[in-house]
């Protein structure tokens, strides 16, 4: 009994150190700019067809990995806007942006947060 509680110690202090390594470094966006649309992001610098690709990439990323929700209205009860899920039978989130975190190679990360949080 007691070296499974060492074991789910070890996995709280963990986890805890990366929040803290995340939350300290500026989450995993890191100094990325944070692009809330299209329009910010080709304000950034990139092509309104780049931009619009790679908030197209944050919307798949979501779809395939994000929280799924069993309906729409579940999803949307929790987040802004939702879409089908890949993979499991649901929906999840929408992006409500993207950063693009340097690489190589370089990787968009879609930003989204529950309903009034982001």
């Amino acid at each position: 009994m007691r070296a499974g509680a060492a074991v789910v110690a070890v996995a709280i202090v963990g986890a805890a150190g990366l929040m803290a390594y995340l939350w300290m470094s500026g989450g995993e966006c890191g100094d990325a700019p944070v692009y809330r649309s299209v329009e910010a992001c080709a304000a950034g610098g990139r092509t309104a067809g780049v931009c619009a690709d790679l908030l197209r990439q944050a919307d798949a990323a979501l779809a395939r990995s994000g929280p799924v929700h069993n309906t729409r209205e579940q999803c949307e009860d929790r987040f802004v806007t939702c879409q089908r899920s890949i993979g499991a039978t649901g929906f999840a989130p929408r992006a409500q942006g993207f950063c693009v975190r340097r690489g190589p190679p370089e990787t968009v990360v879609p930003i989204f947060g529950p309903r009034g949080g982001g």
